[in-house]
């Protein structure tokens, strides 16, 4: 039984016993007792109206991400500003994990004044055992009235997510994707320019800096000849995983696709990353160059759902001329 089931309850047996006084007292005192009584609800509830009114529930994520094995906190409160203190605010959570599906819920009540900021509320938390994308909602918000009697409900946002982000390992990235092996590849003009012990001759092009122009062989043709930096074309890299399997497994694979990706960004490397959809089969692919894009692309995969069983990535073609090295749940590589 709820409380405010029991409250109405005991709401229920007083009222029965000022019933039974009036009948056996008809004096001033029972009718006073009697219409106390039940003037007390109506009084209760116009209290809580206004108080309600100026309420809106709040959620949010304490931090933008934490990386597995560390807590991630999420807020929940009620913004209000008045002189009444609120009697009581009951809130639902239920906090998910989308990739493996794992999910608990909450039960906060909270009363008194906002501090400073009109904010009333307490934190979850959420112990970050596996990776994935945390999303917290709000099943329930509502505020109960002085006596207890109603539980009135308020607007709020319905959910908020933070993901548990793999960790960063200490590894060194393995020789199929150092950069040493692409040395032997084609050679290409570098963007930009830039000085370099390999070169091509070129006509002119409107936009070609003026310090890229070699001036002696230009007087000698009677026309403007660039000096074109060349530097070895380098092969594409892709990155994949099956994304199906025991999350202790699933965990261990994106440690190391973390850790690899963010080691091939600080080398000024861009690459794929790619996976299949487990329940659609649809081949998903993001382009990393950066930060932000490693970003997306995990929140992508954090996002996906992970079940036991899944078709495998391996052995799959998702960029031609590119270097696809896949990535096991033992630790190794597969070129």
């Amino acid at each position: 039984m709820t409380a405010v089931a029991v409250r109405r309850a005991g709401y229920g047996l007083a009222l029965a016993a000022a019933l039974l006084f009036h009948f056996l007292d008809v004096g001033y005192l029972a009718w006073f007792l009697l219409w106390t009584v039940l003037a007390l609800p109506l009084v209760s509830l116009l209290l809580a109206l206004p108080v309600v009114l100026r309420c809106r529930g709040e959620l949010f994520a304490q931090s933008s991400g934490a990386e597995r094995g560390t807590a991630l906190r999420f807020r929940a409160a009620v913004r209000y500003r008045g002189f009444l203190p609120l009697p009581q605010v009951r809130l639902r959570l239920r906090l998910t994990n989308e990739m493996t599906g794992e999910r608990v819920c909450r039960r906060l009540t909270f009363s008194g004044l906002p501090d400073r900021r009109g904010l009333l509320g307490e934190t979850v938390q959420w112990e970050s055992t596996h990776c994935g994308y945390i999303r917290c909602e709000i099943e329930r918000l509502q505020v109960v009235d002085g006596l207890g009697l109603f539980a009135l409900p308020i607007a709020g946002p319905r959910s908020c997510a933070a993901p548990v982000l793999p960790r960063l390992l200490d590894l060194p990235l393995p020789p199929v994707l150092r950069g040493e092996a692409e040395a032997a590849g084609p050679l290409r003009p570098r963007p930009g320019g830039g000085p370099g012990e390999d070169y091509d001759l070129r006509p002119y092009r409107a936009g070609d800096p003026v310090t890229a122009i070699h001036w002696k062989l230009s007087s000698k043709r009677d026309e403007p000849v660039v000096r074109e930096t060349l530097e070895p074309r380098r092969e594409g890299i892709v990155l994949t995983f099956d994304h199906f399997g025991v999350p202790e497994d699933l965990d261990r694979v994106l440690d190391r696709l973390r850790t690899f990706s963010t080691a091939l960004l600080a080398g000024g490397r861009s690459h794929t990353v790619a996976w299949l959809h487990p329940e659609t089969g649809e081949l998903r692919r993001f382009l990393v160059a950066d930060r932000r894009t490693l970003d997306r692309c995990l929140a992508a995969v954090l996002s996906d759902p992970a079940p036991a069983q899944g078709r495998s990535i391996r052995g799959e073609a998702v960029l031609r001329a590119a270097r696809q090295v896949h990535l096991l749940p033992d630790g190794e590589v597969a070129g």
